[in-house]
């Protein structure tokens, strides 16, 4: 049985690697990802995750097997309509969630797109996200950084 300590965001970058067969990364990403919708935990994305994944996937410059625009959509789809992946949503009070992030961190750059998914975490009760980028994440003590082999 699962509980909200389960639960776990998933990173854009463990969805992308889950759709990419040329990755390196596919078999472990994809077999994260479908522990998660059998049970294992409570896999959670945001809705900028997924639009990531969307850019992502499409990107030539970025994944070695592009999907096609229509391919990509009907992936996103299906995270958007899947019961066993719960959608969170950043809320009314994200902007002075990423401020406080950006503040105590001293963030920059591109970096403001971590804090904003840190924030939303933080904001929906979530401690844990599993990605590859742990360097990016393990910089905020409120939540716990896993790569998808854990």
């Amino acid at each position: 049985m699962t509980t909200s300590e389960d639960a776990v965001l998933i990173d854009t970058n463990v969805l992308v690697y889950a759709a990419d067969r040329s990755s390196a990364f596919y078999s472990e990403s994809r077999s994260f990802r479908d522990r998660g919708r059998s049970g294992a935990c409570i896999p959670c994305v945001t809705p900028q995750i997924l639009f990531e994944f969307c850019a992502v996937v499409t990107d030539p410059r970025r994944v070695g097997r592009p999907l096609s625009p229509e391919d990509a959509t009907a992936e996103l789809a299906q995270y958007f309509s899947d019961p066993r992946i719960r959608k969170i949503h950043p809320g009314d009070e994200i902007g002075e969630a990423v401020l406080k992030l950006l503040r105590k961190y001293a963030i920059r750059c591109q970096d403001v797109f971590d804090a904003a998914i840190a924030a939303a975490m933080i904001a929906n009760g979530i401690r844990k996200i599993c990605t590859y980028d742990t360097a990016h994440f393990s910089r905020f003590s409120e939540i716990e950084v896993l790569r998808p082999s854990a």
